[in-house]
């Protein structure tokens, strides 16, 4: 069995997906074709192509926040974006994604509310059709004012409540040079204190003090992770933070390629995390955005790396771990050991 062929195989959990960023091109033509039919203006104003960030792109991070206004303008209604949800969730199973946490902000739009949006995606979600174990994580963006973020925070404890078993968290996301993490923490407290599990968008720009901030939160996750090593745009300081912590660290690599935040694949900091033994989880980030899949991603962490087939298989074991629905562990656990005993890797 050849690497990419073993990698499509393995049983693997993607815990940092944002669902407007994941859509694929055949997905957004669906989007389209039911707007459409649907009587819905499309506003997309750009070909569909201009959605895809590759590696010999020009743009940046700062510009991939402004693509994400191509998927936005597809999913306005609450039958788009339950399709939305739905096609996505197919296509990371098909890839042999066993468990995966998707993430989204919720927003009002001329078809819909904020409520309707998460009823939407919970319904995405609930489609029988879809065999791989499907969680929310609702997104609060880094652009919103208090009211707007408290108003975030009531939502997602409200469908914590009323779903436990599908909204299992809460994360910070969006720009990293706007607004401060200090803001936040109130609201990331009080989601805390309700149950939900916390996800941080950490260093993907220099900012030394917020990421000591975050890691001091002691958040459950960590995303990107990228200056926080000395040789990235860190600190000794926030490096020894991180390796005291051991907060795992949510990685995307095409992700940190094609938006310039690395240079190359070569130079990611996977190695130091991986070396200093600090959990670290392999992600798409944005698969429809970066044109990528789950399986591509290990493929493209064992070929960088120099990784056996048995290391491949131990990150998609750890990373069961760090699942926020704690309740599904062991059933996903159970579901990798079974790959690695098939294939006579020693699980222990």
């Amino acid at each position: 069995m050849d690497l990419f062929q073993f990698c499509r195989e393995l049983p693997k959990v993607e815990l940092h997906a944002h669902l407007n960023g994941s859509l694929s091109k055949s997905t957004m033509l669906l989007l389209k074709r039911l707007n459409a039919d649907s009587g819905i203006k499309d506003e997309t104003n750009t070909f569909m192509d201009e959605f895809v960030m590759g590696a010999g792109d020009t743009r940046s991070l700062s510009d991939c926040f402004q693509i994400f206004s191509i998927a936005h303008a597809l999913t306005t209604t609450p039958q788009a974006l339950q399709m939305a949800t739905s096609l996505t969730l197919r296509e990371f199973q098909d890839d042999g994604c066993c468990y995966i946490e998707l993430r989204s902000t919720p927003r009002d739009t001329p078809h819909m509310n904020k409520n309707q949006y998460v009823d939407a995606i919970v319904k995405g979600i609930k489609n029988p059709e879809n065999l791989i174990i499907s969680r929310l994580i609702i997104s609060i963006n880094r652009t919103m004012v208090t009211a707007e973020c408290d108003a975030i925070t009531d939502l997602a404890i409200e469908y914590h409540k009323k779903y436990p078993d599908i909204v299992v968290g809460i994360e910070l996301s969006g720009n990293p040079i706007v607004g401060e993490f200090q803001n936040f923490l109130p609201a990331l407290t009080r989601a805390r204190d309700a149950g939900l599990k916390v996800s941080l968008h950490c260093g993907e720009v220099r900012n030394p003090k917020e990421v000591l901030d975050m890691i001091n939160f002691k958040p459950e996750r960590l995303g990107h992770g990228v200056c926080i090593h000395p040789k990235f745009g860190g600190t000794q300081e926030t490096w020894q933070a991180l390796c005291n912590s051991l907060i795992p660290v949510e990685l995307c690599l095409t992700s940190n390629v094609n938006t310039k935040s690395v240079s190359g694949y070569e130079s990611h900091h996977f190695k130091e995390l991986y070396e200093a033994g600090i959990p670290v989880i392999i992600n798409t980030d944005d698969k429809g955005v970066f044109a990528t899949s789950l399986s591509q991603e290990y493929m493209l962490c064992a070929e960088t790396f120099h990784l056996e087939k048995e290391q491949i298989a131990r990150l998609a074991l750890s990373a069961c771990q760090y699942i926020f629905d704690t309740e599904c562990r062991d059933t996903v656990k159970t579901k990798v050991l079974e790959f690695m005993n098939k294939h006579y890797i020693c699980s222990y």
